[in-house]
């Protein structure tokens, strides 16, 4: 519509200059020859200047076009030849994406005759390897594409990725590392590294990347603090004895990290209690007992002094709940103490309240305890049983039957470096394993129970195990539960 409005228009302003151009006096003569001359008018002068203008540019334009045919043949074959490469390129891509490796691979060959672009013909290569598990091949066109410009970050992923899939695990970090030293916004090559070091149990290689990662902004913040608190801890457990005071020095960065870490604290603690500095070994657990009160710290509080006495274990036990006093575990610890004491009635009515806000199994075992050194064995009784169903504490669980504490493997390790680091959750494979866990309480002396003498006829027929049911054994208690009863009797 506009071509034929500009059309319209040019015919119409040609018409209104030959109206005016007829209105003009005068008249143009040609001369042909001494006595041949022709006189015209002078708009049909200009009318005829213009066909001849005309007439020379459609020459022109004829002349110019028979010039430059061969070159537009070669420029139309050209963009044919671009088409059916995009085509391809666009189709192989497609058929990789679903799994179809017949066509991938077709695609794959149609696009290396038309591509010109190398970068999309090794694209199409290595997606096609990828699907048919051709991993070495994969690697191989993804390497070749990281030397191409623009190619270089995509390729080197491609690599990372193929050389995992083969089981190059050390291919795989060179990969990662050679383009996390690109300086790259791109997140990937720190992950891939960090994953890879983590899952292989490289504590220190880990950190390293973890400095590097928060230097270029790939991670921050909590997530940060929190996952080098692990590695500092793992790295410290994993240390032998004779390097224990590297151990306490990577100890106290991991608290000075996250103080929130309780096995930061209780590892710091220990280590420091063997080597005699129970003052400081109570600072430390205080100060992880304010950041956050874990029960695993409260019973290494009570054995780091063998030849301490109940006062003075009491004293410290007491110490640790003025950090934080409103905490659930520091209401726990105050029952146990008053349990200890023989305040039966005090320990209830602190049990009790908790209980009504979430019963668990080991707050129904230490209230059967407490009830028991009351003297109401029928009520006891029935939070024992009461217990048997409850649901189970997760951080309770991270103390094992022996009384050890935050026992983790390699693999442990490297998980909690995301649930903790990430998340914040602190949950022992114990717990979703239903492991067995240190009985709830057993440090506790109880005074004997007062037994009545019953007639033959009275005494209790003794139950009988159901078929296939395994016959309970109660473990060995502690050194401590022995030397507190001993003591307290």
């Amino acid at each position: 519509m506009i071509v034929l409005f500009l059309l319209i228009a040019l015919i119409v302003l040609a018409g209104i200059a030959v109206l005016w151009a007829s209105r003009l006096p005068g008249s143009v003569l040609i001369t042909l020859g001494p006595e041949t001359a022709i006189e015209l008018k002078l708009v049909v002068a200009i009318l005829a200047v213009l066909l001849l203008g005309a007439a020379m540019a459609m020459i022109w334009g004829a002349v110019t076009g028979l010039i430059k045919l061969p070159s537009r043949f070669t420029e139309a074959r050209h963009e044919s030849k671009v088409r059916k490469a995009n085509k391809a390129l666009a189709d192989g891509l497609l058929s990789a994406e679903a799994g179809d490796v017949r066509s991938a691979k077709r695609y794959a060959s149609k696009a290396s005759q038309h591509a010109d672009d190398e970068r999309m013909k090794l694209l199409l290569e290595a997606r096609t390897a990828e699907i048919s598990d051709d991993w070495s091949g994969a690697e191989r066109a993804w390497g070749l594409l990281a030397r191409l410009p623009g190619g270089q970050l995509a390729g080197l992923r491609g690599a990372a990725t193929a050389a995992s899939e083969r089981g190059d695990v050390a291919g795989a970090e060179a990969r990662a590392r050679e383009a996390l030293e690109m300086r790259t916004e791109a997140d990937w090559p720190f992950n891939a590294l960090f994953d890879s070091q983590i899952a292989r149990g490289h504590w220190q290689d880990a950190l390293q990347t973890l400095a590097i990662g928060e230097k270029r902004g790939a991670i921050k913040g909590d997530s940060l603090r929190r996952r080098r608190a692990v590695l500092y801890t793992a790295l410290a457990c994993a240390l032998p004895n004779a390097e224990r005071r590297d151990a306490q020095r990577m100890l106290a960065d991991a608290i000075r990290s996250a103080s929130t870490f309780p096995p930061a604290a209780y590892h710091g603690a220990r280590h420091l209690m063997m080597d005699g500095k129970g003052k400081a070994a109570q600072g430390v657990l205080e100060l992880g007992w304010k950041a956050h009160p874990h029960p695993a710290l409260a019973h290494l509080c009570r054995r780091l002094d063998p030849a301490d006495t109940p006062k003075s274990q009491i004293g410290r036990l007491e110490s640790l709940i003025a950090t934080n006093p409103d905490a659930r575990e520091s209401k726990i610890l105050r029952a146990e103490i008053a349990m200890a004491s023989r305040d039966w009635m005090s320990a209830i009515r602190v049990l009790a309240l908790l209980v009504e806000e979430k019963p668990t199994a080991r707050l129904c075992l230490l209230l059967e305890q407490a009830l028991r050194g009351y003297g109401d064995a029928k009520e006891a009784d029935r939070w024992g049983r009461m217990a048997v169903t409850a649901s189970r504490e997760a951080e309770w669980s991270d103390i094992d039957p022996n009384g050890n504490a935050f026992d983790y493997s390699r693999r442990d390790w490297g998980r909690l470096v995301y649930a903790f680091g990430d998340a914040g959750n602190l949950v022992h494979p114990r717990y979703e394993a239903y492991g067995r866990e240190l009985e709830a309480g057993r440090h506790i002396a109880l005074p004997a129970p007062v037994r009545r003498a019953r007639p033959a006829s009275e005494a209790p027929t003794p139950r009988q195990p159901m078929p296939g049911e395994r016959p309970l054994k109660l473990s060995e208690p502690p050194v401590d539960y022995v030397q507190d009863a001993d003591e307290e009797r």
